[in-house]
């Protein structure tokens, strides 16, 4: 997903990665909505901290590999 390999997920990657994953159709200001609970600084990027931090508020127990795994696989 991390198309750029600069170790954070942008608005773009993250659009093309949910577009993939998603059944139902949803706008793109959706899913905006959806990159601005990641992007928690709203810099417009997402980092490997505030990936854990939203899948931690969703229950998810994640080891760092498996958060860098993520970006990486985003990247």
């Amino acid at each position: 997903v991390d198309k750029d390999g600069n170790g954070t997920i942008d608005f773009q990657e993250f659009l093309d990665l949910m577009s993939r994953h998603m059944r139902q159709v949803d706008t793109e200001e959706e899913i905006r909505e959806a990159f601005k609970v990641f992007d928690r600084d709203g810099n417009g990027y997402i980092s490997a901290a505030e990936l854990r931090h939203v899948m931690t508020s969703l229950g998810e127990k994640l080891t760092d590999e498996e958060v860098d795994e993520m970006i990486r696989e985003a990247d």
